[in-house]
């Protein structure tokens, strides 16, 4: 019940006769502020169209300023809230900001309530799919950088437990490693010095069988040839996008959009050339 007046009592702040008064200026009530609010009140109910007839006789069109009082200022007893006169109150306010009776304004109440607490399950079953999609990203990119670990070798690893095997982004990463492995290039990893780290994941959509994810990346490369000699550094923040599918009820990675992916192809390629015009 308290929480029903409480939505009554919102409603009343908002109709447009008590913002139209004198009420809006005063921040803390006293009593006159009550006796004027029971006088719009009272002239609203006795225009309303949902209050005329058997109707208006039932219920009258009148709520005494000490009610409001009460009602404004949560100074009313629990046995109020079953008795009939306290429902024929709460029956003539909902008239009074627009629903038809009590029972109209408590359906539209129910149906928003549903509304809310249907937008809070779709929102708590999207951060839940979030976490999902962020753990896959991130195994995803943890056996990308097992892969580079295992240059000049190419191996992919278990790439495919993340991304699907026949979608472009697992022919694109085979060529870049094989790129990079022509090179004869090792990653340097002491002293931590090749990484990587991903971080402000977002969802951009979602749907039954497809999400698109951005996250934030920087990944830092350091590479080096059999001998040790530094050869090639990759240092660099973008933001990704990945595609990612449902297939067979499982979601996999599908695609992703790395913005600068053109560039590491191009310098690795300007490398290659160098290096086979100027073997070591």
């Amino acid at each position: 019940m308290e929480n029903i007046i409480e939505e009554l009592k919102k409603g009343i702040l908002k109709a447009p006769a008590v913002l139209n008064s004198s009420l809006v200026s005063v921040k803390i009530w006293k009593r006159a502020q009550y006796i004027i609010l029971s006088e719009i009140i009272s002239e609203s109910l006795s225009k309303s169209a949902y209050l005329q007839g058997a109707r208006k006789h039932e219920l009258g069109t009148t709520i005494s300023s000490t009610t409001l009082h009460r009602i404004f200022t949560n100074d009313y007893s629990n046995s109020e809230n079953s008795d009939l006169r306290f429902l024929k109150t709460l029956d003539k306010l909902a008239i009074f900001i627009g629903y038809t009776s009590l029972n109209h304004f408590l359906s539209k109440e129910a149906i928003a309530q549903e509304l809310e607490l249907a937008a809070a399950a779709e929102t708590n079953k999207n951060e839940e799919l979030l976490g999902d999609f962020e753990k896959l990203i991130t195994q995803y990119c943890q056996e990308e950088f097992n892969s580079l670990l295992k240059l000049p070798e190419v191996d992919l690893g278990n790439l495919s437990h993340f991304i699907f095997e026949d979608g472009p982004l697992t022919q694109r990463i085979h060529d870049l490693i094989s790129q990079i492995a022509q090179l004869g290039y090792q990653l340097n990893t002491m002293n931590n010095r090749s990484n990587f780290e991903l971080y402000d994941f977002k969802i951009c959509s979602l749907n039954d069988t497809l999400a698109v994810i951005t996250a934030q990346e920087f990944w830092n490369l350091d590479f080096r040839d059999d001998d040790g000699n530094f050869r090639n550094a990759y240092s660099h923040v973008n933001k990704q996008t990945y595609f990612i599918k449902k297939q067979h009820g499982i979601w996999k990675i599908w695609d992703n959009h790395n913005p600068d992916y053109k560039t590491i192809i191009n310098d690795m390629s300007e490398n290659m050339r160098k290096h086979i015009k100027n073997p070591v």
